[in-house]
């Protein structure tokens, strides 16, 4: 996904792209600009079907399966139980 464009000429080059993400300043001034817009990029090679959506015991036992998953998952939530109850704490100290 295209981002972090610094001008609308950048992303002009890059018409056809499915997703841009794209700066609310440089969207008005595109949104006001004149003239046709003129594919860049197309894709011209086979189209392939998005995989069969997983069903919830499907997710979670292919998640258990992968051990780095259910480390950093679990960290990532301990820190940010953490962060909480210092943010908790920051704004007991305000009120």
């Amino acid at each position: 996904m295209g981002a972090s464009f610094r001008n609308v000429g950048e992303i002009i080059e890059l018409a056809g792209c499915d997703r841009l993400t794209i700066a609310p300043p440089l969207l008005k001034e595109l949104s006001e600009s004149q003239g046709e817009l003129e594919r860049k990029l197309s894709y011209s090679g086979e189209v392939k079907p998005r995989p069969t959506p997983l069903t919830e015991p499907q997710f979670y036992w292919q998640h258990n399966q992968d051990p780095m998953a259910v480390d950093k998952l679990a960290d990532g939530i301990r820190k940010f139980a953490i962060d909480q109850e210092k943010l908790e704490k920051m704004i007991e100290g305000l009120l």
